[in-house]
């Protein structure tokens, strides 16, 4: 799970690129439209100070300016990066991701309550203490799921140019995660922020990490996988645009909790039968899934890519989240030409501030959403799996 993150304007830039009167200086244009003439003055932060012929100074997040003028600012020295910080969408889908283990985990405090760990991205807190080899598995399976998102051809990562940690909080008992602001009937729960800078955090109790105790300290039960910490890691790392659309945000989540990963490598050129078996039925160890079965009624397509979050995750949430993960497998690998072309268009204008609606006609491509639906239907079958997408109302 997840809080969403909308990218929309304030109150306050709204009124100075609407109504302020014009000047001299470079035009400066936001993601809706509206120009406004000022100076480039300095890069607070993630937000551009700029003045007006007048001598007032305004300042606007990044992410509201269009393409240009973030580049503009890059350009300027001052280290803003790009819309895009790494331009990876020509690179081939990569069949598997292996992350190196002889990277530092490095032990920042050891206190009863409090037993703080950091790796090259992350920094993790338990409540209780956890063996050295849990603490390096641990590392290790939160470094591959950055250099698995950060690899993967969509440009759907987080900005490079912050050097702060990705905050993760562990629990011994769920009643404590509950306490803290997890959510009953969840295995974990990603905490996001509207905060410029600020990396929201994710809360796992111990039950889903895949532990099990063994006397004073914790050891890793076979029995159980990771998919549910993979999954909000996922979230926290996705860059804020992605997470416009319930279907895209917990569907590419999904993707990459569902790939198989072992000892820091996931494969993601074996992850159709994983996925279709986690969603269909319990995964392939019978560990957790979805299990809509191979045959399963879905919402009109329309409305499913349009659904608000509080409706994603009511009470048809398993079918949403199971659907969710064919179609990111479905626009990431059989869509057209099977290159992702379609899915790379849609994450260029929502990473450019286009919104969620305009965007989705990159996905359609000149088709309707009932024409889209017959070949996802279609695609899906040929590989066992019958969704029948209910007609649009």
């Amino acid at each position: 799970m997840k809080t969403p993150a909308r990218n929309c304007l304030t109150a306050g830039a709204l009124c100075f690129l609407s109504l302020l009167s014009p000047a001299e200086g470079r035009t400066w244009t936001n993601t809706q439209g509206k120009t406004l003439e000022a100076e480039f003055v300095k890069l607070d932060g993630q937000k551009a100070v700029l003045t007006r012929a007048g001598g007032q100074t305004v300042t606007i997040p990044l992410n509201q300016l269009s393409e240009v003028d973030r580049n503009f600012i890059a350009e300027q020295g001052t280290g803003a990066p790009p819309s895009n910080p790494a331009d990876n969408y020509k690179q081939p889908w990569p069949r598997t991701v292996k992350c190196p283990d002889n990277f530092k985990v490095e032990t920042i405090k050891e206190e009863k309550g409090e037993y703080i760990y950091e790796t090259p991205h992350f920094r993790f807190i338990c409540d209780a203490k956890l063996g050295a080899g849990m603490i390096k598995r641990l590392g290790l399976l939160f470094e591959a799921t950055h250099l698995a998102n950060k690899t993967l051809p969509i440009g759907n990562i987080p900005p490079h140019d912050d050097s702060a940690k990705f905050p993760a909080y562990l629990y011994e008992k769920f009643s404590t995660y509950l306490e803290n602001g997890g959510l009953e009937g969840t295995a974990g729960i990603f905490l996001g922020t509207t905060r410029p800078g600020d990396r929201g955090r994710i809360l796992v109790p111990f039950q889903s990490l895949g532990v099990k105790p063994m006397g004073s300290t914790y050891i890793i039960d076979r029995d159980k996988d990771s998919t549910t910490l993979i999954h909000e890691l996922t979230h926290q790392l996705m860059s804020p645009q992605a997470k416009q659309a319930s279907w895209f945000c917990e569907g590419s989540a999904e993707y990459v909790a569902m790939t198989p990963y072992a000892g820091g490598r996931f494969n993601f050129g074996a992850n159709r039968s994983h996925i279709v078996s986690r969603v269909t039925e319990y995964g392939k160890k019978n560990t957790g899934g979805r299990a809509l079965g191979d045959d399963f009624e879905a919402p009109g397509l329309e409305a499913f890519m349009n659904m608000p979050y509080t409706q994603f995750t009511s009470e048809n949430a398993n079918l949403h989240y199971g659907l969710a993960a064919l179609m990111a497998y479905y626009f990431y690998h059989m869509d057209g030409k099977g290159d992702a072309q379609r899915i790379k268009n849609y994450m260029k204008a929502i990473q450019s501030g286009t919104s969620e609606k305009e965007a989705q006609k990159l996905l359609l491509d000149g088709r309707t959403y009932e024409e889209l639906a017959k070949e996802i239907e279609q695609k899906w079958r040929k590989a066992g799996v019958k969704i029948r997408f209910r007609a649009s109302s």
